[in-house]
């Protein structure tokens, strides 16, 4: 079929729309690469390098399915630029998704099983879909597109629910963590749970309607939409930070700098020291939970949403 195992042969609408998701797509990823550089004081860390894959990832996959469809370059290797891209755009969400995770939960035990999932997904739904695609781009199309248009179902599936596992851990315990200062601070700093709540549904429906593509049989357009649909999440994530760091901002504290000291021990191969929680479920006050957090002293900056 094509879009699956070669150009396309679309009527001009579907044209239209494809370009249009190309264009919507490129022009996010540009704006997250400038946000990323002026919003982050350290350019290391876990965090900050997911991001970058990530968009980078975005950038590649579209481009290269866009000259794939309108037969601009080798279908093969097009194809294979595709996987690529799709690595980096689809675990490398995931990872951006892990590495916050540091922020809020002070036990690695807890965070571990997320790692896990993220590793054993890239082996059961990467690895046996690059298989099948790049075996559908050969000239034995026949013995790979059926087992292809199951499995890419299922991948789609897979990884939807593995984020959307993340994003409701994040958010119980970034609710388990803000506790003391929710009830300190005035009712409208409540409002920030709730917002954080909503930007993870509407992240969660995203996928679903990427779902919608998928099952009603336009691949084509479920290729093209889906860099659409991570960079825009990947937007929202600035949003987030951005909400949880004015409700901290009193306390002198910058979030983008502890998410990179936070994850910078797992880039090198060690533990960071470094805090690894917002503030330390111990502590009985945020006041005296934000005085133990002067590794990060640099000043707070608000994000671009």
């Amino acid at each position: 079929m094509a879009g699956e195992t070669g150009p396309l042969s679309d009527p001009l609408p579907i044209n239209m729309t494809i370009a249009g998701f190309f264009a919507i797509a490129c022009y996010n990823c540009i704006e997250i690469l400038v946000m990323l550089i002026d919003r982050f004081k350290r350019h290391n860390g876990l965090y900050f390098w997911a991001i970058l894959v990530t968009t980078l990832g975005i950038l590649c996959h579209s481009t290269a399915v866009l000259l794939r469809y309108y037969a601009l370059g080798p279908n093969f290797t097009l194809a294979v630029l595709t996987c690529v891209g799709w690595y980096g755009m689809v675990t490398g969400f995931s990872v951006v998704l892990y590495s916050r995770l540091n922020l809020v939960v002070p036990d690695e035990a807890k965070t571990r099983w997320v790692l896990i999932m993220i590793i054993s997904s890239f082996c059961v739904f990467h690895i046996p879909v690059t298989i099948l695609f790049l075996g559908s781009n050969t000239k034995h199309t026949r013995k790979f597109i059926q087992a292809f248009h199951v499995y890419e179902s299922v991948q789609l599936a897979g990884f939807t629910i593995q984020e959307s596992l993340i994003s409701t851990f994040y958010i119980v315990e970034t609710i388990r963590t803000l506790k003391p200062i929710l009830v300190i601070k005035m009712p409208k700093e409540r409002k920030i749970i709730k917002y954080l709540i909503t930007i993870n549904v509407f992240a969660i429906l995203l996928d679903i309607s990427l779902l919608v593509t998928q099952y009603t049989g336009n691949f084509q357009i479920q290729t093209t939409y889906k860099p659409v649909v991570y960079s825009i999440k990947l937007k929202m994530e600035f949003a987030i930070l951005n909400r949880l760091l004015r409700l901290v901002q009193n306390n002198g504290y910058n979030e983008c700098t502890a998410l990179n000291e936070a994850s910078s021990g797992v880039i090198s191969g060690s533990i960071s020291p470094a805090p690894r929680s917002l503030f330390s479920t111990t502590s009985p006050a945020p006041s005296m939970a934000a005085s133990r957090m002067t590794t990060f002293s640099a000043a707070p900056r608000a994000l671009s949403p």
